[in-house]
């Protein structure tokens, strides 16, 4: 009996020391493993562009995937414009950063700081077309690359329209008529985000830029004193148009947010929704079925509406990086054919990559002109904070039209332009 109890103690310890030793194993590969993940090259890369985030996060996830020498850590905030302002000042910079087009000023800014990276000897600058690297050449250098650029105009529910007999509108007479008939059947014609102020002067100038084109020429003067917003004939029609198509929008379109107007759109309650094609992710996101047209804001004539776009997505480097060798080999990996295709198609963007030539069948109208060179680039823009209040101002006049006529409205902008210009 002794003798079993101890050939059974002896089997026992045995089997202990076992587990013992597999745990000790188990626990070194583990700490070898995690010692090889902390030896990466690791890259913070801030987004600023909420709609297309999830398409950087499958990018970023490929890119780590790829290769076993470098780790991109994806940082994604409520506010990165107000994140970025405080890690510059703190010292933390992210390695990375998007840009979103209209902040040109903001990194112009970032520029003068010494925050950012000249990029002219990045191997990434000649994948991009040098048509759009031209236009955002800060201080004679490099200091963002473009990966696409932006629309603005109306999204159709084509399948919605041609299902209860409604042509898609081709003049702006046509719009109004097939939103009174819309309306007269008691449904939504379109919807509108005024609850973000935005979104409200982003459509002030679609239906103004559909008319002049380029606004950078008319706003240069205007900041000059040589031309005044409520005497021009096209600002006073897009403001009178501006009013008019919100006769025919949801009940207080001031207290629907982006958000709830995207996804009240993709979900089929309004035929027609007012905003630029950054949306078009969001949208498909939502309703992968749905059988989008979008189209510049018509003019009074068919074929008439003219095509303005801007720059939107842009990447720049910190300054203070330590690991430049990195980024380059993770912005050729970005800028490269295949991604930015795969970048262009889901994010429904026009590229600024030579390579790439995405059919965006949804918005024919604008990259028809774009690739015939029949298209307006707009530079025109004010950083944030300048933007903040013009967008503020746009957002009264939207509370309480009646209180403002539309040249009593446009003196009250002109007026505040050049006042921010003084700032």
């Amino acid at each position: 009996m002794k003798k079993n109890l101890k050939i059974f103690l002896l089997i026992a310890v045995c089997a202990m020391a076992g587990c013992c030793l597999l745990y000790i194993r188990e626990a070194d590969e583990k700490q070898q493993i995690h010692s090889e993940k902390k030896e990466k090259e690791k890259l913070v890369f801030l987004t600023s562009k909420r709609e297309t985030r999830h398409i950087f996060e499958k990018i970023i996830a490929d890119f780590n995937e790829s290769q076993d020498e470098i780790y991109v850590e994806h940082m994604a905030v409520p506010n990165p414009d107000q994140e970025l302002q405080i890690r510059a000042v703190q010292g933390e910079f992210p390695d990375i950063v998007e840009f979103i087009g209209t902040q040109k000023d903001d990194v112009e800014k970032y520029v003068k700081g010494g925050y950012l990276q000249a990029l002219d000897d990045f191997s990434a600058i000649h994948c991009v077309n040098e048509h759009f690297l031209e236009k955002f050449k800060i201080l004679n250098g490099t200091y963002v690359l473009p990966l696409s650029v932006n629309y603005r105009g109306i999204f159709y529910n084509k399948g919605m329209l041609e299902a209860d007999g409604y042509q898609i509108p081709s003049t702006y007479a046509e719009l109004i008529v097939t939103m009174e008939q819309i309306k007269k059947a008691g449904k939504l014609p379109i919807i509108f985000a005024d609850k973000d102020g935005w979104t409200i002067r982003q459509g002030w100038d679609a239906i103004d830029m559909s008319s002049r084109g380029s606004q950078d020429d008319f706003f240069q003067n205007v900041l000059n004193g040589d031309a005044f917003l409520y005497e021009d004939s096209i600002a006073l029609d897009s403001t009178r148009k501006f009013l008019e198509i919100r006769k025919y929008g949801q009940k207080q379109t001031v207290n629907t947010g982006y958000d709830e107007a995207v996804k009240k759109f993709a979900n089929e309650e309004a035929y027609m929704f007012f905003q630029g094609n950054w949306a078009y992710p969001m949208i498909k996101k939502i309703n992968p079925d749905i059988d989008l047209l979008f189209m510049p804001f018509p003019a009074y004539n068919e074929n008439q509406a003219k095509v303005v776009v801007k720059i939107d997505a842009t990447l720049g480097v910190s300054a203070s990086c330590k690991h430049l060798e990195a980024v380059e080999q993770f912005l050729d990996y970005v800028f490269s054919k295949n991604v930015s295709e795969y970048y262009a198609d889901k994010a429904g963007a026009y590229s600024c990559i030579k390579s790439v030539d995405i059919e965006d069948n949804y918005a024919k109208a604008f990259t028809d002109s774009i690739r015939s060179g029949e298209f307006f680039l707009e530079e025109f823009s004010y950083e944030t904070e300048k933007s903040d209040a013009i967008n503020a101002l746009f957002q009264n006049f939207i509370s309480s039209p009646q209180r403002d006529t539309e040249k009593s409205f446009l003196k009250e902008l002109n007026d505040l332009l050049i006042q921010q210009k003084g700032d």
